[in-house]
């Protein structure tokens, strides 16, 4: 015991946990052992409990202690208790001021009340009593101890594993509560710094499309700093039953600094290697005092837990808890879900094993379901992890990603992860990795791979050439030595197109190559001339879509899997392409969860593989939770040259090639009219009140909201004025001039002035604007639900959110061609010439609509025929426009749709059409659904 001149609360919990120590070495219970010594350190504001009691592996419950001047009942210590049991995930905690003792426990509502309550010292008052009274208390222990032994033998008091104390909310979310305090020290640091500020600034610009609620770097870089913390701090405490020489991280107690605890963990990684887990990520050297504090605390804490003396396989369960915490709190949102992972690694990797890589790892997803599907296949743990290969750019994913693919089983294997751009991948350079045994360098040639897998990182071209445009420079140069000066890819294309041709010399002769890519491509301009390069480099296999949801819940992008198989140097440069080589699109009818995992909702490899070789062998089997089709090359080309967008070939369109000669390029009968666009819609399209003089105002269609039939009118009014102010002033025309001088002062959202930031060309005033053309049908360029072409009472103006169409010929019957281009072979090409957005939404641009859009010949109708349509279309018109599902059902529809096809003879394709446009468009409207 300690001396009475020193007695404090400390002490009497240092003298707490000797007793229960003692009491339970003597009996049979289910508490094994009390702790908390270490946690005492850190003084007031502790967040942990000043006891915890244990049940081998698991914690049991948590203690406050104070001296009887704190009232058992003091509201803030009660409060202070339950926090700490929330953080723990423990359903009990304990108050005891030496006179009085009280155990509350949480119900499942939350509410905490309590159950049992001890006041055998009640006549204990003073500080001073407690070390003159040590029996009495000692007594009052064991009488505590026991009553809590039967709760906790009824199940009353439930225990919390080490698992979900250490890797839960709880504990993660209460070091991530600093992250605010954290972004604030690092943005200030970066004021200071700027070396830091430049380096901070890189790193957003490749990674801040992850993080799209964000528009500063601060808050994301934040968590990943005080998750990587704490990750090293478990994995440090794991390796303690490997290596003695990671006791070290016992050290990290105290008042530490942040500096010296960098060298504790350095010197760790020195003795058991895992650098790519314990080296410092971006910034990781500014952590605030007291943010600080919690992870030394919580550093404490594991301490205690005393993970070493667990078993292999608890170990492995934490690891693998740690790492979905680290994914779920700090990843960005294109963190590859486990089931993409699998399904991608299945479909790439033909030999299991063979050498796989992922240049761009980010958290370790794919490489672990690499590793994993190896494993599955019964290649021992030693010859998976040789033969699995990641890297990076940046320190954190490969932090995780190392933590990924470490498991008890593994401990001491070399793991090939590490730290480089993969746009400067290439057969073999020197790469640095580290010795599993002392840590040391190992310098080694980069291998070529059978199989490179990746989720492309989604960077658009405008920040990725802000950052090494001599990157893309260097990769068109590769594709023009192989192919000829006059192939390149295009100026505007994304950074996931310059991808596969800067890895095209790390993959073996007939390597594979599967990649998770933006659906952009498939109806792009840069997309189109990315496909033909692809295809010259690569036979490419399959792309594979879903129809259910979004394979990322939580970002608004759409992506596909693209599967390739690497074209020998000598056909890359001749053009070699074999006529009869296929390429399958495939459409999931089902989410992957439902195709991939078992019912406890884990990846089930066998049904990867069984998913994945029905992809490969395009088995004839029934298998309806997918849809596939297969094209040649020239088929492809056929279905590009009619106007079908690459997206809509997962729609099975080929229907498309029996009717080539009843279409006609919409553009042989009609402009295409481009809706305008100045970018201050306050000023150019003025509401009631406005002032200003009829001769300045047109009639104009401002939306397809204004749209209700298919048949309409402009009811809005624009802003329309050509002379300068001096002729308005003399015209005393003082409703215009009113109206421009309450705009010429004012600034955009960016603080430009209008005058400046209004879209102007050299021709014009800032304020003018002009319809240079007029249409006579229109189109929404971002339609959702409804599909169709209006036609307005007389031409007129239109607005940037719609494109127009207007006759090249006046005496081309327009009521005809309006009710043509409305058919279901005229809405399958609306949905065909764009593509979905992440929220549902169809994008055209009115350049597609002028090149590619074809609609039924008009030409090729009899008067009789003719007139037959345009009666059947007038009941359409009548009434107002529906969803495209709405319309299937009505009987006008069908009947306008059957009088179509059996005027141009190709009525028995009539369900082969609709199921293209039934298909295209579940694609695009299922990413709205919930996941």
């Amino acid at each position: 015991m300690s001396q009475n001149t020193t007695y404090n609360e400390r002490s009497w919990a240092i003298d707490v946990i000797y007793e229960i120590n003692k009491w339970a070495e003597s009996r049979s219970v289910s508490l094994k052992r009390a702790g908390g010594e270490n946690t005492l350190n850190t003084g007031k504001g502790r967040l942990f409990p000043d006891v915890l009691l244990y049940d081998q592996s698991r914690i049991l419950q948590g203690w406050e202690l104070k001296f009887p001047d704190t009232p058992i009942s003091d509201i803030e210590t009660i409060k202070n208790a339950r926090k700490k049991a929330d953080i723990l995930g423990l359903n009990s905690f304990l108050l005891w001021n030496v006179s009085n003792a009280a155990l509350y426990i949480i119900n499942e509502d939350g509410e905490h009340h309590i159950i049992k309550s001890w006041s055998d010292l009640n006549h204990i008052s003073k500080r001073n009593q407690v070390v003159q009274h040590d029996d009495k208390w000692r007594a009052m222990l064991k009488s505590i101890l026991e009553d809590l032994n039967y709760y906790f033998s009824n199940g009353t008091i439930k225990s919390a594993s080490l698992i979900d104390s250490i890797t839960g909310n709880g504990i993660s979310d209460f070091i991530l509560n600093n992250s605010v305090e954290v972004a604030d020290h690092l943005k200030n640091k970066a004021q200071s710094s700027g070396e830091f500020f430049d380096k901070v600034n890189i790193w957003w610009i490749e990674n801040k499309n992850e993080y799209p609620e964000e528009n500063q770097p601060w808050r994301p870089l934040s968590r990943i700093l005080l998750i990587s913390w704490t990750n090293k701090l478990v994995f440090g405490h794991l390796l303690k039953g490997f290596n003695e020489e990671a006791n070290e991280i016992n050290n990290i107690t105290g008042g530490i600094t942040v500096p010296n605890a960098l060298k504790k963990i350095n010197k760790i990684s020195k003795s058991c290697d895992f650098w790519n887990i314990f080296k410092p990520n971006l910034g990781e050297e500014f952590i605030p005092q007291n943010a600080w504090n919690g992870l030394v605390e919580f550093n404490d804490l594991l301490t205690d837990l005393r993970l070493e003396g667990v078993d292999q396989s608890l170990l492995q369960d934490i690891l693998r808890y740690t790492v979905f915490r680290a994914k779920r709190k700090a990843a960005g949102q294109f963190s590859t879900p486990r089931e993409l992972a699998s399904l991608l690694t299945s479909l790439t990797m033909m030999d299991r094993s063979s050498n796989i890589i992922d240049p761009c790892c980010g958290t370790g997803t794919i490489p672990k379901a690499a590793y994993d599907l190896k494993v599955h296949a019964g290649i021992s743990t030693s010859n998976a992890l040789k033969h699995t290969w990641a890297s990076d750019k940046f320190s954190f994913p490969i932090h995780i990603a190392t933590m990924s693919l470490t498991s008890p089983q593994n401990i001491g294997e070399l793991i090939n992860i590490f730290r480089e751009d993969a746009t400067h991948l290439s057969p073999n350079m020197t790469i640095n990795l580290h010795n599993p045994n002392d840590g040391s360098l190992i310098s080694t040639p980069l291998p070529k791979f059978q199989n490179i897998v990746s989720n492309l990182p989604f960077v658009q071209h405008e920040d990725f050439e802000k950052m090494n445009p001599k990157v893309l420079e260097g990769i068109n140069k590769k594709i023009e030595r192989l192919v000829g000066t006059k192939y390149k890819l295009a100026p505007k294309s994304d950074l996931l197109a310059y991808f596969p041709f800067s890895l095209w010399s790390l993959l073996e002769e007939g390597g594979r190559m599967g990649l998770i890519i933006s659906n952009s491509w498939l109806s792009s301009r840069w997309g189109s001339t990315f496909y033909k390069l692809l295809k010259r480099f690569f036979h490419v296999e399959c792309i594979i879509t879903s129809g259910q949801t979004r394979w990322f819940k939580d970002a608004e992008v759409v992506t596909n899997i693209i599967i390739l198989n690497k074209r020998s140097e000598n056909d890359v440069k001749h053009g070699s392409i074999p006529f009869s080589e296929k390429t399958t699109f495939v459409t999931f009818n089902k989410s992957l969860q439902d195709l991939i995992n078992n019912e406890n909702g884990e990846v089930d490899f066998d049904k990867t593989n069984t998913l994945s070789s029905i992809i490969r062998t395009q088995n004839p089997m029934t298998y309806e939770d997918l849809v596939m089709s297969s094209y040649t090359p020239s088929e492809i080309d056929s279905f590009t040259t009619m106007g079908v967008g690459l997206h809509s070939i997962f729609s099975n369109p080929s229907w498309i090639l029996d009717i080539q000669d009843k279409l006609v390029s919409a553009n042989q009968v009609f402009y295409t009219i481009r809706g305008v666009r100045k970018g201050w819609d306050k000023m150019f399209y003025p509401k009631e009140g406005h002032g200003i003089e009829s001769e300045y105002l047109r009639p104009v269609l401002r939306s397809s909201r204004d749209i209700t039939h298919l048949e309409t009118k402009a009811t809005s009014v624009a802003f329309c004025c050509d002379l300068d102010e001096e002729e308005l002033k003399e015209l005393g025309h003082t409703g215009a001039l009113n109206w421009i001088n309450h705009f010429k002062n004012g600034v955009n959202q960016r603080g430009i002035p209008l005058p400046e930031s209004i879209h102007s060309s050299a021709k014009e005033r800032w304020y003018t604007m002009l319809p240079t053309q007029l249409a006579e049908i229109v189109i929404s360029i971002n339609p959702g639900q409804r599909l169709f072409f209006a036609k307005l009472d007389k031409y007129s103006f239109i607005n940037q959110r719609l494109a127009g169409l207007s006759r090249k010929d006046p005496n081309t019957d327009i009521d005809l061609c309006h009710a043509l281009l409305n058919s279901i072979v005229g809405l399958f090409y609306v949905e065909s010439l764009g593509f979905g957005r992440g929220l549902g939404a169809l994008d055209l641009r009115s350049s597609d609509i002028k090149s590619r859009l074809h609609m039924l010949n008009p030409d090729i109708l009899t008067k009789e025929q003719s007139e037959e349509i345009k009666e059947k279309f007038c009941r359409l018109k009548q009434r107002e426009i529906l969803s495209i599902q709405q319309e299937w059902e009505q009987e006008d529809r069908q009947d306008f749709d059957n009088t179509v096809l059996e005027a141009y003879g190709i009525a028995h394709l009539k369900e082969e059409i609709i199921t293209s446009l039934q298909t295209i468009h579940k694609i695009r409207m299922s990413v709205k659904k919930n996941n």
